[in-house]
């Protein structure tokens, strides 16, 4: 999933300052998992513009607000500017799908899991060339302060990352891994790193 922060509602309504009329926009999908930018806190959002001048048009949620087929349902021609809730790719597709100024309410993280909607721990930061099948499938690019991806950098203390020191270093937790699997990691596995994967924007298209 998508996690995401909202931010601050002084911020927001600073931001809205030239703009009367308006909607808000969550998302189910990953806002609102972590609790930070779905319909109860769009809703919220919205009170709080409305308690500060602003005339709420309306207030609602997509689902996926990633999916274009869905935005393009809605109409906004009563809206001077639409708030969005959603990560960073919903967003930019309200903004490419919807001809009105379109600002977003939250700040986009990274790719990651949550834990009873408290703890949210990145996984992914979507490199386009994974390689997790070597490593135990646990992502070292992602999971590794400094992204190495092809073993630990030696300043591990006591099997502790030396950049952050309250956490195990990956490459340990990966070897752990991979002997309770009966693996081992062999290096000649992992091909060097392909950047043309990662390229920005990057692009897929399903051969159908």
């Amino acid at each position: 999933m998508v996690v995401v922060k909202l931010k601050p509602f002084n911020e927001i309504l600073k931001i809205l300052n030239d703009y009367i009329r308006i909607t808000v926009i969550g998302c189910e999908i990953g806002s609102g998992r972590c609790m930070q930018g779905g319909l109860r806190e769009a809703k919220e959002l919205a009170q709080f513009l409305k308690n500060n001048g602003k005339e709420i048009v309306d207030v609602l949620t997509l689902g996926g607000t990633c999916i274009v087929e869905k935005v393009k349902k809605i109409s906004f021609k009563d809206t001077d500017v639409i708030v969005s809730l959603a990560c960073g790719a919903g967003t930019q597709v309200i903004s490419e799908e919807i001809n009105k100024p379109v600002i977003t309410g939250v700040s986009t993280l990274f790719i990651g899991s949550d834990s009873h909607k408290e703890v949210f721990k990145e996984y992914c930061i979507a490199c386009g060339d994974c390689i997790i099948s070597t490593t135990g499938s646990i992502c070292p690019i992602a999971r590794c302060p400094k992204s190495l991806r092809y073993g630990p950098c030696g300043g591990a203390i006591n099997k502790m990352c030396e950049v952050n020191n309250n956490t195990e270093c990956v490459w340990f937790t990966i070897d752990k891994k991979l002997n309770d699997i009966g693996k081992y990691f062999s290096f000649p596995e992992i091909d060097f790193s392909d950047y043309s994967f990662s390229n920005h924007p990057r692009r897929f298209k399903n051969e159908l």
